[in-house]
């Protein structure tokens, strides 16, 4: 079972003292990053260079957490964090990991931010159709959390959602929406939330938009606090976001001049009350590039009142959207109450139960404990057999000294195996591997071969029979036997011993399976499973003109899987990765 590797401190019987620190967020829709589009008649141009002008807009902007949609490439993040952002001596920016649409396309999200005083926990996806949400989890660097344990989160979510004003354009956002909702609902009390991103609404009273700003248990607050209709209305001039550019085609992007509000930052309610540990800087949300007088024109048209020059011209060329900003401060203890550390143990291994355990290390004992009703309302300590979700306990000293820590634990399931049989080729140069899911990673193994190997592939096998104990940092554990097959053995017991390999592996659009035998093979099924054993893909594969053979993967969303050929009942596994 995973758990918060930080507590959250949610209320405290004290005043503290505390330091701040300033934040900056913004969100940018980069326009087909890096590369461009040439789909959209003779006239578009494909711009060179483009790092160059966002580099200029990154300089005059100095974010700290910079969240960006439309980038095509791995290489084109590369581009942003090394071109754009850590440039002329700074050095501090890092990004998130790549990850693919999980329904295709080259459009994808990123978030880049400031190592120097934020670490990315976690990053996630909520799966929406055409494009996923990005879901990333930081938190703000702070020395002394090891004494007070009052981290503060912060969540971004960077959408993309579905482009047009048909009604069944309007009904795919509201979807994205309402699956994002559920999630937004989902995360721990006091967490700090942001929904950035090209939302593509063109009025305030679209279900997309209010899936968001209204109902719900995590609430979330639309900073500018300006509804209406957005869109060709000179009323919300000063807040539009596309496009800055009158005429043309660049990059295959729009044109019109500024006369839509698609770009937003919406945040839960605390970071705008400031009840946490993150308060919103009032007045600090801001269109970059868009002074109020542009609207329906390009913002190279005159001069503009509020931005250099050399940004704007920037902003004009780097895309068909403006980027949003906003500023906030978060918050750092400097008195630490009764330094509350929670520790953590299995204390049900059937059932994925979560023992929980809170120490004071300030204060006068003896202390006395409350846990919230979900746990129970245990007064102990310890609070037994914890399943999913969040929970608070509040300890109280012999001076009446109050201080409260809250927690979350995910759901997880059991821990469970399955074994995977190998071929020894006379040798001793066989392999088996175990996968493993459910417990609370990270895992050991112990294998009973002679060399007593400790990972999850045994290597340099006899043919016999193995076992491998997994045990999980709980200490729940596991047993499962593989079989290690000579090449002798018949076609009735594992199909003429025939050896099959998979490359490339990873793989990414297809994979080969190679069969390598002293027998006529003929056809035999060929199944693709997922780590938990279901069956995802299918067919029937013909080995009797051929060694090789090539499976499509494309439908597959990346992960670890296992390959199974069977021929008369009698079947052997290898495992693949897609990526």
């Amino acid at each position: 079972m995973k758990y918060v590797l930080f507590a959250l401190l949610l209320a405290c019987g004290f005043t503290a003292s505390a330091q701040t620190i300033p934040l900056r967020i913004v969100s940018y829709n980069l326009l087909n990053f890096p590369n461009g589009r040439n789909d959209c008649g003779s006239g578009n141009v494909n711009l060179p260079n483009r790092s160059d002008s966002l580099r200029k807009i990154m300089q005059y902007l100095k974010p700290d957490i910079f969240v960006g949609c439309e980038i095509q490439t791995e290489a084109g993040c590369d581009s942003v964090l090394n071109r754009a952002l850590n440039v002329f001596g700074t050095t501090h920016y890092q990004r998130a990991q790549w990850v693919n649409n999980s329904f295709g396309g080259d459009l994808q999200n990123m978030l880049f931010y400031n190592a120097a005083k934020l670490t990315l926990k976690e990053q996630r996806i909520v799966q929406t159709s055409p494009r996923d949400i990005s879901h990333y989890i930081l938190y703000v660097k702070d020395a002394t959390l090891p004494q007070h344990h009052d981290t503060c989160f912060i969540e971004v979510f960077m959408c993309h959602l579905k482009a047009g004003s048909a009604s069944a354009d309007l009904s795919d956002r509201a979807a994205q929406t309402q699956l994002l909702r559920t999630v937004l609902d989902g995360r721990p009390q006091g967490r700090h939330l942001f929904v950035c991103g090209d939302l593509n609404t063109y009025r305030s009273t679209e279900a997309g938009y209010q899936n968001l700003v209204s109902g719900g248990t995590n609430f979330l607050k639309d900073p500018l606090n300006m509804p209406g209709n957005w869109t060709t209305n000179s009323t919300f001039a000063a807040i539009h976001t596309q496009s800055p550019r009158a005429s043309g085609s660049t990059d295959c992007g729009v044109t019109g001049g500024l006369d839509d509000r698609f770009d937003h930052i919406i945040v839960s309610q605390n970071v705008m009350n400031g009840t946490n540990l993150l308060q919103y800087n009032a007045n600090s949300y801001k269109a970059i590039g868009n002074d109020g007088n542009h609207y329906n024109q390009s913002i190279l048209t005159g001069s503009n009142s509020q931005y250099p020059d050399s940004v704007v011209r920037a902003l004009y060329y780097a895309s068909d959207h403006l980027p949003v900003k906003l500023d906030m401060t978060a918050t750092i203890p400097t008195n630490f109450g009764l330094n509350l550390t929670l520790s953590f143990a299995s204390s049900n291994c059937q059932s994925g139960g979560t023992s929980v355990t809170v120490q004071p290390n300030l204060g006068q004992a003896p202390y006395t404990y409350q846990w919230s009703a979900n746990a129970g309302s245990q007064t102990t300590a310890t609070a037994n057999d914890l399943q999913g979700g969040s929970y608070c306990v509040t300890v109280t000293d012999n001076n009446g000294l109050t201080d409260q820590v809250c927690f979350e634990v995910e759901t997880m399931s059991p821990i469970s195996a399955n074994g995977f049989d190998g071929m020894d080729y006379g040798t001793c140069n066989g392999q088996s591997f175990v996968a493993v899911s459910g417990g609370n990673p990270p895992y050991t193994y112990q294998w009973d071969d002679p060399l007593n190997q400790t990972t999850s592939t045994a290597t340099n096998l006899c043919a016999g029979t193995y076992s491998c104990v997994i045990t999980d940092q709980y200490g729940c554990s596991l047993m499962v036997q593989t079989t290690v097959f000579s090449n002798t053995t018949s076609l009735t017991e594992l199909f003429a011993g025939a050896d099959f390999t998979l490359f490339p592996n990873p793989a990414t659009e297809s994979v080969t399976l190679r069969c390598e035998s002293g027998f006529e093979l003929g056809t035999m099924e060929f199944r693709i499973l997922s780590v938990s054993g279901e069956l995802v893909q299918a067919q029937t594969v013909d080995f009797s003109n051929t060694d090789q053979v090539t499976i499509p993967l494309s439908d597959l969303q990346n992960g670890i899987y296992f390959v199974e050929l069977e021929k008369e009942g009698v079947s052997t596994q290898r495992m693949i990765v897609k990526q």
